[in-house]
């Protein structure tokens, strides 16, 4: 399992590279690895009988592993863990999503723009030739350390917003 995570979070980074995912200059260069350890914690959010925790733990040098469920009247109905991991070459943060009731894996490269804001691309990779950005896009803004506010795009057209609290 390690030797295929390396193997595909350094094919990622290449890709990332190649394909010009870097959103910043040399400027602008941010310390993507502190600003990423603002996730360390347990967040909670709800919507009416919705509620969506996650879980975020270090891992390793740089990296994190998240671990959410989202349930309705106590039922869960959605669970899934991610490995995070950072890439110098981008200086972007490279994730796996592995969803507990689908067999497929989706990957996403995150990166702070600034000291509070972080994007999101979902990667889509149809085959070793063919890698694209997706159609889907998470903005998050930290309005403060225990309060971060989430919009999902899709298709360039805001879907939903959530907020989420720090509750540990």
């Amino acid at each position: 399992m390690k030797k295929l995570f390396l193997t595909t979070m350094i094919f990622l980074s290449m890709v990332l590279v190649a394909i010009g995912l870097n959103a910043q200059t040399a400027e602008t260069h941010l310390n993507q690895i502190d600003l990423h350890k603002q996730y360390l914690g347990t967040w909670r959010s709800q919507i009416k009988d919705t509620v969506a925790i996650v879980t975020y733990t270090a891992y390793g040098k740089g990296g994190m592993q998240a671990s959410g469920k989202v349930s309705t009247k106590g039922k869960v109905f959605y669970q899934y863990r991610q490995l995070w991991a950072y890439d110098k070459n981008s200086n972007t943060m490279l994730g796996m999503h592995f969803d507990k009731t689908s067999p497929s894996v989706m990957l996403y490269s995150a990166c702070f723009i600034s000291k509070t804001e972080s994007e999101t691309v979902q990667l889509i990779i149809r085959d070793a030739s063919h890698i694209e950005k997706g159609n889907e896009l998470w903005k998050e803004v930290f309005k403060s350390k225990d309060l971060i506010i989430q919009t999902y795009m899709k298709d360039n057209k805001t879907v939903k917003v959530l907020t989420f609290m720090r509750v540990k």
